[in-house]
């Protein structure tokens, strides 16, 4: 697969914020209710181009990831994909090379309603908490 990343632009907002609507709407709707004004406020404010990366195939922008690397672990902060690219091998790919390149566990959350919990666990994450909303999964 032809898959690279790149630094997030000023110019990507309209994108990250496509993503982030085909990405997670069904999921937040389930779990919250969708209200498109709060969604919208609570982006532009969180918005920065420092955080995470533009996930590209075959010169395609696809996604989005966001990794924080700590002390004693790796925590994938994010990680979407337009929904087209879903169910591909896509993020199963980009979460295994992360895998394959630190010697520290992994740690990330998903929403309890996201099936992308499955994908998660067939790389060997398991759930180590849970809130009402969400569970905590790590990998050593």
């Amino acid at each position: 697969m032809k898959i690279h990343f790149r630094s997030i632009k000023e110019a990507d907002f309209q994108f990250l914020w496509r993503l982030h609507n085909a990405a997670l709407k069904d999921y937040v709707k389930k779990t919250w209710g969708w209200d498109e004004e709060w969604q919208r406020k609570n982006f532009l404010e969180n918005f920065k181009i420092a955080d995470g990366e533009i996930i590209v195939f075959e010169g395609q922008d696809i996604g989005f990831w966001w990794v924080i690397e700590k002390e004693n672990e790796i925590l994938l902060a994010s990680i979407r994909l337009l929904p087209e690219f879903q169910n591909k091998g896509i993020g199963t790919g980009v979460i295994r090379d992360l895998l394959d390149k630190t010697n520290k566990p992994v740690s990330l959350q998903v929403l309890k309603v996201n099936p992308a919990r499955n994908l998660y666990e067939r790389l060997g994450f398991e759930i180590v908490g849970e809130t009402k909303t969400h569970f905590w999964m790590r990998r050593e």
